[in-house]
């Protein structure tokens, strides 16, 4: 059974958006709204995308209010300490950081400040590192017990600026 599809699979275009394309949605959008209804959304402005396809668009790069670009140390902090304390619950996250969408601090998280923090505990501790084990809370526990350790996060559970 399931759901019905929200769209002709076969008619759909896919792949990278154009210019033309997210010209057309975010003008769309900022005069009439979404209707609250993306699935019947591009059929109205003449878009072959799929409504998911054009909300997802919308959501995490026409906003206006979406900031681009790189990352402060000071959201570093942040993104860390929330890390740390409640785990890969990134729309929580998100909700800390203005104009930051789930998906582009996840995006980061795994990219960048992983690895940034990974290559900082192993320059602390002068040897190279495993995971100790694999479930994410055991990971999460591990980073907060080593991070703490080493007097980078005070007892309140936020960042040490130095």
């Amino acid at each position: 059974m399931g759901r019905a599809p929200c769209c002709d699979k076969a008619s759909v275009k896919k792949g990278p958006w154009s210019p033309e394309e997210d010209a057309t949605l975010k003008s769309y959008i900022e005069q009439n709204g979404t209707g609250g209804n993306w699935i019947a959304l591009p059929q109205k402005i003449g878009l072959r995308r799929c409504g998911k396809s054009c909300r997802l668009r919308w959501l995490n790069y026409l906003r206006p209010n979406i900031r681009h670009g790189g990352f402060s140390d000071e959201e570093d902090r942040i993104i860390l300490s929330l890390y740390i304390s409640i785990g890969s619950r990134w729309s929580i996250i998100a909700a800390q950081l203005p104009g930051r969408t789930d998906n582009d601090i996840k995006n980061y998280w795994n990219t960048r400040l992983k690895k940034k923090m990974a290559l900082l505990l192993v320059l602390t501790i002068g040897t190279s590192m495993q995971w100790p084990c694999r479930p994410v809370r055991c990971r999460v526990q591990w980073w907060k017990a080593i991070v703490s350790e080493k007097g980078w996060m005070s007892p309140s559970g936020s960042f040490c600026s130095s």
